[in-house]
């Protein structure tokens, strides 16, 4: 097995070459794992959101994808990419290793139905991620109480090429590190939507932007392997620098 030691910008970049890496027509059976999440963010005042207010910073935060644990997750993606069809790297932390996975914004939209006022995006899993499947986040107003939410609705499998020591660790530690995962987001948006930063802190150089908030690039170790499923080097694999 080879390993290919990339720069953030050029593993970025080079997602792009990749395909979503499920059918919809796959999703059936008790493979795949279905979720909703639903976090308290705080209250505004009733009717359609305005500048400065909770679900406001809520939506800021989302749009930046900047509310992520940094222990947990870390992204990169380019910074002046449209939110739809952007690529994002996202390098997980399992125990002591870090796995390398590209996912792609696909959705993105305001809902509004006289009763809730929502905004929020979708993204799916690329070739080369130990996932197959979608995360969706949606900010949403509730426009008679003025009660803000986070909702997160996915669905996901371990991928099937996936090495069979990580679909191992996954059948044992995946469903708990997801949840411990989503528990964090929740937690991170609400103090981020309550108490906000005055200025962007993301980090990142030239035009690649690394979230969330806080994280001090080359400050630690970075670097990750991820076995890829695509059709050009099924068997490499990708350390990012």
């Amino acid at each position: 097995m080879r390993a290919n030691k990339l720069p953030v910008h050029e593993a970025v970049t080079q997602l792009h070459d990749r395909a979503v890496n499920y059918d919809v027509e796959e999703i059936r059976g008790s493979e795949w794992h279905f979720d909703h999440h639903r976090f308290v963010l705080g209250t505004d005042p009733p009717g359609r959101p305005k500048e400065g207010s909770v679900w406001w910073h809520a939506y800021k935060e989302v749009a930046a994808y900047a509310f992520t644990p940094a222990g947990l997750l870390r992204a990169h993606y380019l910074r002046e990419a449209p939110l739809l069809g952007k690529d994002l790297l996202l390098v997980g932390r399992f125990a002591v290793v870090r796995f390398v996975m590209g996912v792609r914004i696909t959705e993105t939209g305001f809902d509004e139905d006289g009763v809730r006022y929502s905004w929020g995006w979708s993204y799916e899993t690329l070739q080369g991620h130990i996932e197959r499947g979608r995360v969706d986040y949606r900010v949403v107003k509730d426009l008679e109480s003025g009660l803000v939410t986070l909702e997160v609705n996915s669905y996901n499998q371990v991928n099937p090429r996936a090495h069979p020591f990580i679909r191992l660790g996954w059948s044992l530690f995946g469903r708990r590190a997801q949840h411990r995962f989503y528990r964090s987001v929740g937690e991170n948006l609400r103090r981020l939507a309550q108490q906000p930063e005055v200025t962007d802190t993301r980090t990142g150089t030239e035009d690649v932007v690394e979230v969330p908030r806080g994280v001090a690039s080359g400050k630690e170790p970075f670097w990750a392997i991820a076995v890829l499923d695509g059709a050009r080097d099924p068997d490499r694999t990708h350390t990012a620098h």
